[in-house]
C-alpha cells in the first residue's frame, strides 16, 4: 500500500476513510495483531454480558470484524453496528448477511458521522467502543465547543499542563474530541448500562505517566477529582482495566511516526454509564 500523509488526508475529513485511509484500515484489521486483539476483547465483552440478551451497539464498527466474532458468542443479542464509512458498512454487511440467516435477533448497521448526538432511541444495554479512529474537522469541534464549554476549559487546562511538550493545539484538539465521543458513548447507553473501551496504549494505566493517567480519566468520563479551579463532570465509573502488550499500537506508530510507539499495546476498560 502506497504511502499515506494522514495528517493531510485526515484533515479533509471523514471521507479519507472511503478511500486510502479506509483501505490502510481495513488491512490492519486483517492482521494478526488485531486477530488476537479482537478475541480477547470479545472474552471481555461476553464476560460483562448481562441477562440472556439486550442491545450491543458497536460504535465506530468499520468492516466489523470484532462485532463479527460477538455475533457468534452472543446469539440472543441485538445488534447495531454504527460507522461513518459506506466502504466499512458494505464490508460489514457481506457478512451479515449470512449470519441473519442463522439466529434470530437482529444485525443492523446506521451510517452516522460519529459523534452523533441525533438518535435518542433505542438505548444500549452494552457498547463497545474499540481502537478509536474518529476523524473530525475544526468546523464540527467549534460546534461541539459551544455545547461543552466546561469539557472545552479542562481540556484546555491539561494540554497547557502537558509533560511532553507536544503541540498545544493538536493535543487540545484530540482530548476535547475524546471527551466529546465518551459523552456521546454515555447518550447512547441506558441508565447503569456498560461500556467496554480498547484504547491504544504504552503501559497499564498504573505505569502512565501523571499526564497520561489524568488525560486517560478525562477523556473516558471517569474522571471526577478537581485540578485548579476546575471540576469536571463524571458520567462513567470505571469499573476495572487492563493492559495487553500487542503490536496493534503500530497503527499509531504508521499515522504518527513517532517511535515511541513502536512499542506498547492496548487497554481493556470496563466503565459504567452513571
Amino acid at each position: 500500500m502506497s504511502k499515506i500523509d494522514f495528517t493531510q488526508t485526515l484533515a479533509s475529513g471523514l471521507g479519507a476513510y472511503n478511500t486510502n485511509v479506509g483501505q490502510w484500515w481495513v488491512h490492519k484489521t486483517r492482521n494478526a495483531a488485531h486477530a488476537a486483539a479482537y478475541v480477547n476483547i470479545a472474552d471481555h465483552v461476553a464476560r460483562n454480558a448481562r441477562g440472556k440478551g439486550g442491545l450491543l451497539i458497536d460504535y465506530g464498527c468499520g468492516p466489523g470484524h470484532l462485532m463479527r466474532r460477538l455475533v457468534d458468542v452472543l446469539p440472543t443479542w441485538m445488534f447495531l453496528g454504527i460507522d461513518g464509512s459506506k466502504v466499512m458498512l458494505r464490508g460489514a454487511e457481506t457478512w451479515a448477511r449470512t449470519k441473519r440467516k442463522s439466529r434470530a435477533a437482529s444485525i443492523e448497521f446506521r451510517l452516522a458521522k460519529l459523534p452523533d448526538f441525533s438518535v435518542t432511541t433505542p438505548k444500549a444495554d452494552l457498547i463497545v467502543f474499540s481502537f478509536p479512529n474518529i476523524v473530525s474537522v475544526a468546523r464540527e469541534r467549534r460546534a461541539f465547543e459551544e455545547i461543552f464549554q466546561k469539557d472545552r476549559a479542562f481540556a484546555g487546562f491539561l494540554a497547557m499542563k502537558q509533560e511532553r511538550g507536544e503541540d498545544v493545539e493538536a493535543l487540545y484538539d484530540s482530548l476535547f474530541m475524546s471527551r466529546v465521543v465518551a459523552r456521546n458513548l454515555h447518550f447512547l447507553l441506558k441508565k447503569e448500562g456498560l461500556c467496554v473501551r480498547v484504547d491504544y496504549s504504552q503501559g497499564a494505566r498504573e505505569e502512565l505517566g501523571q499526564f497520561d493517567q489524568l488525560s486517560t480519566l478525562f477523556e473516558e468520563g471517569s474522571l471526577s477529582a478537581k485540578q485548579s479551579r476546575l471540576k469536571p463532570q463524571k458520567f462513567f465509573e470505571l469499573i476495572y482495566s487492563e493492559y495487553y502488550p500487542s503490536a496493534v499500537i503500530r497503527d499509531v506508530y504508521d499515522q504518527t511516526k513517532d517511535k515511541d510507539f513502536l512499542e506498547g499495546g492496548y487497554l481493556v476498560s470496563l466503565l459504567q454509564a452513571i
